[in-house]
């Protein structure tokens, strides 16, 4: 028996020995690791506050854009509808110039035909009465 328990010892040493040979490297790397992440950790309680600054700093940066496009396309359309505006109104005015230099025309084309016949009647006339005095002076004499 006595033989039977120094087997068992020594099975047990070399057991202790070979996972000693595996866990202290092990460990060593868990430690490494370890220190790794906290310095990580150290860095990043450093640089996130600076780095949410920036990030709000850019999103009121992208806000205050944003209102100004839409206050520029508000003036935009403001704009493009005074222009249409104006657009009606030269439309309205060539539309009456247009009428207009029709109505006047024919205004005077009815001015220029009155003053013809007036013209006519005024020469008959006068050319009746001269008519007139040259045959009654031939036959009253």
């Amino acid at each position: 028996m006595d033989m039977l328990i120094q087997i068992a010892v020594a099975v047990v040493a070399v057991v202790t020995v070979v996972l000693a040979a595996f866990l202290v490297p092990m460990l060593i790397q868990l430690r490494r690791m370890t220190e790794e992440s906290e310095r990580l950790l150290r860095r990043m309680n450093e640089e996130l506050p600076d780095l949410f600054r920036e990030v709000t700093q850019a999103a009121q940066n992208l806000n205050q854009v944003a209102t100004e496009m839409r206050e520029a396309a508000s003036h935009a359309r403001v704009l493009g509808d005074a222009m249409g505006e104006v657009g009606e109104t030269i439309n309205q005015v060539h539309g009456l110039v247009r009428n207009g230099a029709g109505t006047l025309l024919s205004n005077f084309g009815s001015l220029v035909a009155g003053f013809r016949a007036a013209y006519g009647v005024f020469k008959q006339k006068s050319s009746s009465e001269s008519h007139h005095e040259q045959g009654g002076s031939s036959n009253g004499g």
